[in-house]
């Protein structure tokens, strides 16, 4: 008998999420994941380095005087902290609801 309760209500929670999972799609409220900020944010960093890099020497001796490298890495930094800060997992990507 505990069986076949224990059963029956494994039954009824499945069920239940499903239900649930129906009726906020039939109401237009749903989950979008966004995956590869951490891959593109690296990429964003790279290509501003390797531009930099391509640079006369003397405008590099210009951008090192004036700290350049220091504020491009602080830019990120202010970057990741807003990401992390708005949910992104250790995966590099972010689930959002949305509403239609």
């Amino acid at each position: 008998m505990p069986v076949f309760i224990g059963a029956l209500i494994g039954a009824l929670i499945s069920a239940m999420g499903t239900m649930v999972g129906r009726v906020l799609i039939s109401l237009g409220i749903s989950y979008i994941t966004y995956s590869g900020i951490s891959l593109s944010l690296s990429w964003a960093k790279d290509q501003v380095m390797s531009k930099m890099g391509n640079a006369p020497s003397m405008l590099l001796n210009v951008l090192g005087i004036l700290q350049v490298g220091t504020c491009i890495n602080i830019v990120f930094s202010a970057y990741v902290a807003v990401l992390v800060l708005k949910g992104v997992s250790a995966a590099g990507s972010i689930t959002k609801m949305s509403i239609k």
